[in-house]
């Protein structure tokens, strides 16, 4: 007899998806992805599944007693606004339906333009599109919570980067281009401070979100290293004499008449020209966890861009 995965992730192959299943695999749980592709993490169960199918998703999570939501979508405001609701609803259902807590994944958009540090109570004031669509499955969340007895926790991260995270804007700005020798790429201000938050520390922090009864119910900052500049971070990778680029508001609208990434980037350009500073103080003193530094997080994920590249 087949024993049901106690942990199901929601989105397993994705960066956070699979950096949350390495560490539920890491603490010895049984653990279990939800795709439409089988998961290529070791050790992974894998259950093929669409989550914008509330069917799917009811079947994947059945049996198990926490499931995450860490699925991303393409970086389209239209795409969110129609696909991000439905998934988000298909979770609420799923969790509902088979009485589970379910960990949701969010990033910071539904706070729009913010003054001072980010923290867990700054209040939810979206500036564009993308941020009113997570600022409706928040209150989607709260709401089943409120009306239906729905157990949810949030885990919040900053920009993230990491090994092997194609949607990171570090990542692909700058050391995906560094680790083939180009110049390294920061978006419109490169000496304002900006927290990006490690991929595996989000992964690690989920899953203490899954386990530990003083996380639930909560809205949590996730593990992140004090705030560098984007001209450090490029320093960091390429060294201290490297020469950093910077793409300017104006190239940025100019790009965005024949690309459609640099339209939905245009968007959220207000993180870049004022300090964005995410405190994860509260996680940190709470369960006692570290965040990765910059200098280390870096490495790993440069040497993986490095490894990556065709020889």
């Amino acid at each position: 007899m087949t024993t049901r995965p106690t942990h199901v992730v929601l989105g397993g192959n994705g960066v956070i998806g699979r950096e949350t299943l390495r560490a539920l695999l890491n603490r010895g749980e049984n653990a279990a992805s939800v795709g439409r592709r089988p998961s290529t993490v070791e050790g992974a169960r894998s259950i093929t599944a669409d989550l914008l199918v509330a069917e799917d998703v009811s079947r994947a999570v059945a049996g198990a007693h926490t499931a995450y939501l860490t699925a991303g979508l393409p970086y389209s405001a239209r795409i969110w606004a129609e696909q991000w609701p439905v998934i988000v609803a298909n979770a609420i259902e799923a969790a509902l339906t088979h009485d589970i807590h379910l960990v949701y994944f969010d990033n910071v958009y539904a706070y729009g333009r913010v003054e001072g540090s980010m923290t867990e109570q700054t209040p939810i004031n979206p500036a564009g599109k993308k941020g009113r669509v997570r600022a409706d499955a928040l209150r989607a969340l709260a709401t089943a919570a409120a009306e239906r007895g729905l157990v949810y926790t949030v885990g919040r991260s900053a920009d993230f980067y990491g090994p092997g995270a194609t949607t990171s804007v570090f990542n692909t700005f700058a050391l995906d281009k560094i680790a083939v020798g180009k110049d390294g790429t920061w978006l419109y201000d490169a000496d304002k401070p900006h927290s990006l938050t490690f991929t595996p520390d989000i992964g690690n922090a989920l899953t203490i979100l899954g386990a530990d009864p003083a996380a639930r119910g909560s809205i949590w900052h996730l593990p992140t290293a004090a705030p560098l500049t984007g001209r450090q971070y490029i320093e960091l990778a390429a060294g201290s004499d490297a020469r950093v680029k910077v793409m300017s508001c104006t190239t940025m609208r100019i790009g965005a008449l024949f690309n459609s990434g640099a339209r939905e980037t245009l968007e959220m350009g207000y993180q870049y020209t004022a300090p964005y500073v995410f405190d994860s103080n509260a996680f940190e003193t709470t369960f006692s966890a570290v965040a990765t530094l910059a200098a280390e997080g870096i490495a790993v994920a440069l040497a993986f861009a490095r490894n990556r590249i065709p020889t």
